[in-house]
């Protein structure tokens, strides 16, 4: 079954004051935003050199608290919307269960009537060698194909041949008789799915109308900050919202150094919550190649001069991991020593078929659908949603990702070893985002296109954006790595 045909509702667009919109994560509700000076107090405090820097300070306090509130309303849609996408697949599964099913009660059906019909050929032969507890009249008084076969079992003289026959019939109808309870089962589930599904679609419809308008409100707040900041620098809004996304960028590129640092560092920091261990696999020999571009949009320093003392040096402090080795993280446990002649290994999962070009080819596919809308469950061509974006963007590659939602994507590369630590992140990999640190709390994900960047389905009202990596905090440690050297 498609999921249901109800788009998420309370789409309109919202005006992206700040295209890249990154912040800390935010733990519990938002703080109120503090009290904002008045175009007076603007006005007056820009005729003082030291006012208006302190005036500037405070503003931009109140822009970061701004932004903490909105990002916060951004996550509780998410979260309902990973919920309905979890409640569709759940019903898809169920609907190709039931078809599964149906499939097997038609060929079980043939197979049985196929075996009725040789039974009742043997009741027409053994009447006519003698059999004189048989005869026609078996097949005119059984009602039906189950009945015949009850008969003919009563008959105490049945030859080892017209044994097996009955057997075999017998087997094929109890097969017909559990598939059929099987059926009854599955339909009863896929109403249950069915009934989840649309609960969890108004409910996301009911979250993402409640956070579009709190978004809303703290981006018409920071639109007014935005403008007397360039009130009193003498900018303009757009080169203060451009250099408010530049600052943003560095301050999440600062903490994901932080974080790659803590795990360099052996804190423990990146261990699977989930797991004790990264599922171990094979690296092959395939070469790393070439990376895509790794110049960062929207993350440029604005050229017009701000006040020194609050603007942070326009040079990029240097945060990007080194590049990961290819061999396999020390995490994994070594080999133990093989057993004096060991049954033979198990075959691996087999392998996606991996190289550079598949990555670049799946950034490339993902950066095409830019600017298109957010739509639950959207998973092409006009429309996407945030596992639906990766799901595609790899299948234009010939790779799996395990399913549209988030939790599988993650388990599915798990479970054939393709994790690898987030420090060790690059071009192509996916990113996923949890509400509580664990996987069952994973609520968004999308594919990393440099190692401070990523493009992504956002949410309704921002659609298919390429932008910096928001809430780092709110990262799991592992990435997925669907293509490419372990």
């Amino acid at each position: 079954m498609k999921p249901s045909s109800r788009t998420l509702s309370g789409c309109t667009a919202v005006v992206a004051v700040l295209g890249i919109g990154l912040s800390v994560v935010v733990a519990g509700p938002a703080q109120a935003a503090p009290s904002a000076p008045s175009w007076d107090d603007v006005r007056q405090a820009k005729a003082d050199t030291a006012e208006a820097q302190a005036t500037v300070d405070e503003l931009s306090t109140r822009l970061q608290t701004l932004q903490d509130a909105a990002d916060s309303a951004e996550v509780s849609e998410l979260r309902a919307a990973q919920d309905y996408a979890m409640a569709v697949s759940q019903q898809q599964e169920a609907q190709a269960s039931l078809d599964d099913l149906t499939a097997q009660a038609k060929r079980a059906e043939q197979r049985a009537d196929e075996s009725a019909g040789q039974v009742a050929g043997l009741v027409v032969e053994l009447s006519r060698t003698g059999g004189g507890d048989l005869s026609t009249s078996m097949l005119v008084d059984a009602s039906d194909a189950k009945d015949l076969l009850y008969r003919v079992g009563t008959v105490s003289h049945l030859s080892e041949r017209s044994a097996r026959v009955l057997a075999q019939a017998q087997t094929d109808q109890n097969t017909v008789e559990s598939i059929a309870a099987q059926q009854s089962a599955a339909t009863k589930a896929l109403a249950a799915a069915t009934a989840k599904s649309e609960r969890a679609l108004d409910e996301a419809n009911d979250a993402s109308a409640s956070a579009q308008a709190r978004v809303q409100e703290q981006q018409d707040q920071q639109s007014e900050v935005l403008e007397q900041l360039a009130f009193l620098k003498g900018t303009s809004t757009a080169t203060e919202t451009a250099y408010w996304n530049a600052q943003q960028a560095e301050r999440a590129q600062q903490q994901l150094a932080a974080r790659d640092a803590a795990t360099s560092s052996g804190s423990g920091s990146s261990a699977d919550p989930s797991s004790s261990a990264v599922p171990s696999r094979p690296s092959g020999s395939q070469s790393s190649g070439s990376q895509p571009s790794t110049s960062q949009p929207s993350t440029s320093q604005p050229s017009t001069s701000q006040p020194s003392t609050s603007q942070p040096s326009t040079s990029q402090p240097n945060t990007s991991p080194s590049r990961p080795s290819t061999t396999q993280p020390s995490t994994t446990p070594s080999r133990p020593a093989p057993a004096p002649a060991p049954a033979p290994a198990p075959a691996p999962a087999p392998k996606p078929v991996s190289s550079p070009s598949k990555a670049a080819g799946a950034i490339a596919y993902a950066r095409n659908q830019l600017g298109k809308a957010y739509v639950l469950g959207g998973a092409g061509p006009n429309t996407w949603d945030c596992s639906g974006l990766v799901m595609m963007a790899y299948n234009s590659q010939g790779i799996a990702t395990g399913g549209h939602n988030v939790v599988w994507q993650y388990n599915y590369f798990k479970s054939i070893g393709r994790l690898v630590p987030l420090s060790q992140r690059q071009p192509g990999d996916i990113l996923f985002y949890s509400s509580n640190g664990s996987v069952s709390g994973a609520y968004h994900d999308s594919i990393v296109t440099s190692y401070g960047t990523m493009v992504e389905a956002a949410r309704p009202g921002v659609g298919v954006v390429e932008r910096g990596i928001w809430l780092p905090n709110q990262l799991l440690p592992y990435v997925a790595r669907p293509s490419g050297s372990l």
